[in-house]
């Protein structure tokens, strides 16, 4: 009897997947709601999940590494966020008025994020990168915005440009002119290309993704932090940090707590709320934020920035924001996820060297990233920070992994370059992901995917 490959396996083990997506597609747009969640043949559907484990509709458990896109530090259904939000659902999820959570919320961001003088809630982290550009341009009365090639800014015009392909070219159709025009994408750690855009001075803000591009596949030079700050000083443009990954997860305080750089602005997100929707806020120097104050009639109508928002600092997402930064605050979860993550990049380290691919991973901020193909700095890397910027990883290495991990148990981003790892993952987590991506990288060596990277 002939062997089925891995996509005839993957067919026959999810039917009931199957059928979902077959009736989705009738409904959405490539049969998912969010690029990163479509999966060829089809995705797998999620019924719960718990700690550092998803369940299917097919009755199949994984060790999940997708985390909620990264929102899940602290893990699925943790009991404090459970009780916290079970306890305000109660009470009303939306009362479009103050309340004190609120203030609670906003005094632990106050606490823990440096550039943090003033908070304004936004639903998400591409709605606070909408207003942080908003509000630079209207500070400094310029209207362009420099961020970097490879990284990852939300959905928003002003930051889809230059985030796929080198070069200030749209990462979407549909962009106007004038916005394209207005966004310039430079290489990531180049001084010369930032000091060189900077000095024509008509340029509102840097806005950087602080872990590097897409959380870390392309990292920053220590001292690239310290070149930002000084040179957007000097020019007199606002730096603006994106930490709507990074934030809470890479220390309680982001990485700027780490670097010691205090932006203009930050972007949050994500782990604001533990996973809930709404998880969304800028921060700032106050001088800035008092663009968003009310005060006379000639001030609102010509200076002021409008900002609204029907579920801006909702109680439900208070709460949940609430319980889950008591949590972060301690650093421990943070501390904890850092080490599972070196033992599973440590592991796949071997497992890639033991089976002749040419290959590395690397882990930072709780999380593991996977190149397969030459690299020239390879030898002289600390496995931390990734600075090869002219690597590639093909669609087609990264689909045919998924597929195999999903058969062997684990869930992470259908593309499975990327592994976010919580503080409920444990060392039985590690070590099982670690066999199956040896069984994988075996089935795909066997199979012919890793054939011009094989050694």
């Amino acid at each position: 009897m002939a062997t089925l490959s891995i996509l005839e396996q993957y067919t026959a083990k999810f039917p009931n997947s199957r059928t979902l997506y077959e009736e989705a597609k009738n409904i959405f747009r490539n049969g998912v709601t969010h690029d990163g969640r479509f999966r060829q043949p089809f995705p797998i559907y999620i019924t719960h999940g718990k700690g550092s484990h998803i369940w299917d509709v097919d009755g199949y458990e994984y060790i999940d590494y997708f985390g909620g896109h990264g929102a899940m530090m602290l893990g699925h259904a943790h009991p404090s966020l459970v009780e916290a939000v079970n306890e305000q659902i109660s009470k009303g999820t939306q009362w479009a008025a103050c309340h004190q959570l609120e203030i609670q919320w906003a005094e632990l961001i106050k606490k823990l994020i440096p550039s943090a003088g003033l908070v304004e809630f936004t639903n998400s982290g591409t709605e606070a990168n909408m207003l942080g550009i908003r509000l630079a341009r209207a500070f400094t009365g310029r209207n362009k915005v420099v961020r970097f090639q490879g990284q990852m800014g939300g959905f928003y015009d002003s930051v889809m440009i230059g985030g796929r392909k080198a070069g200030s070219i749209p990462d979407t159709n549909g962009l106007l002119p004038g916005v394209i025009e207005n966004t310039i994408a430079i290489p990531v750690n180049d001084e010369q290309a930032l000091e060189n855009v900077l000095a024509n001075m008509d340029i509102a803000s840097v806005i950087y993704e602080t872990p590097g591009a897409f959380h870390g596949t392309v990292g920053t030079t220590p001292d690239f932090y310290n070149i930002m700050r000084s040179l957007t000083k000097k020019y007199g443009t606002l730096l603006h940090f994106d930490e709507v990954v990074s934030a809470f997860r890479d220390s309680p305080g982001g990485v700027q707590a780490i670097v010691g750089i205090i932006p203009d602005l930050t972007s949050l997100g994500k782990n604001l709320t533990g996973g809930l929707p709404g998880a969304g806020a800028i921060v700032g120097r106050p001088d800035i934020m008092e663009l968003l104050c009310f005060k006379d009639e000639n001030w609102n109508l010509h200076k002021r920035v409008s900002h609204s928002g029907t579920f801006n600092a909702n109680p439900l997402c208070a709460a949940a924001g609430i319980a889950t930064l008591r949590i972060l605050s301690s650093g421990e979860p943070q501390r904890r996820a850092n080490s599972m993550a070196t033992l599973l990049r440590k592991g796949m380290e071997r497992v890639i060297k033991q089976g002749g691919v040419n290959g590395c991973a690397w882990n930072s901020g709780g999380e593991v990233h996977l190149y397969f193909g030459d690299c020239k700095l390879r030898d002289g890397c600390d496995r931390v920070v990734c600075l090869n910027s002219t690597k590639i990883r093909p669609d087609q290495i990264g689909r045919a992994l998924g597929l195999n991990l999903v058969l062997h148990g684990v869930h992470n981003i259908n593309r499975a370059f990327d592994f976010f790892i919580s503080a409920a993952h444990s060392e039985q987590d590690i070590n099982k992901t670690i066999e199956a991506f040896n069984v994988s990288l075996g089935t795909m060596v066997s199979e012919g995917t890793f054939r011009e990277y094989h050694k």
